[in-house]
């Protein structure tokens, strides 16, 4: 594993991310990049097996990030068992005290800190629910990306190869038609999406 913080995690996170990780047992993997999560949990309750999967394509901030989150739901499994919800209270607090020791300006941008210090006081379960975060996380790393928030409402895009139509705006996400089925779907606002 240690091969694997090196190269994914931030110089200053690593030392930590080792600590933590030999208070556990469990088999982590790196998955090719899925389009509707960064990182997952499984527990094979038969085998008594525990599996982290990330995703090797992300930021080295955002793969610290899910390796703790994914790490918080261990936790929860062997604190609680499967009587806690996936993102209740009990991960919530998991979560937040696997990050402290990594709130810090050598391993976060200021900008970054001081959002993901935000978050942290009550994490949601995906980080497209908190526009902050994401944004910082993925608009500055794109200048020229345009995103659903870019668009007018009735304008059709492209997003993950399919097209769509934005119909309506909300909070923190779009509803969208998808052209071909008339399906609709709720599609983050700080989605990247191509013009048609």
């Amino acid at each position: 594993m240690t091969d694997v913080f090196e190269q994914y995690l931030p110089k200053n996170a690593i030392e930590y991310c080792k600590t933590v990780s030999k208070q556990y047992s469990f088999r982590l993997d790196l998955s090719f990049n899925r389009k509707s999560k960064f990182g997952h949990y499984k527990h094979w309750p038969n085998s008594k097996t525990h599996i982290i999967s990330i995703n090797r394509g992300l930021s080295k901030p955002l793969f610290l990030i899910t390796y703790l989150h994914e790490l918080a739901h261990l936790e929860v499994m062997l604190q609680y068992g499967r009587t806690a919800k996936p993102h209740g209270w009990e991960w919530k607090n998991a979560f937040k005290k696997l990050m402290l020791p990594v709130l810090n300006p050598t391993i976060f941008n200021n900008e970054l800190l001081s959002v993901l210090a935000k978050h942290l006081k009550n994490p949601k379960a995906s980080l497209s629910a908190d526009p902050q975060l994401w944004a910082i996380l993925f608009s500055s790393s794109d200048k020229n990306a345009t995103y659903i928030k870019d668009i007018d409402e009735g304008d059709e895009f492209i997003f993950k190869q399919r097209v769509f139509k934005k119909v309506k705006s909300r909070r923190t996400r779009a509803l969208c038609c998808e052209s071909k089925t008339g399906t609709n779907y709720l599609i983050p606002l700080l989605a990247k999406i191509e013009k048609v």
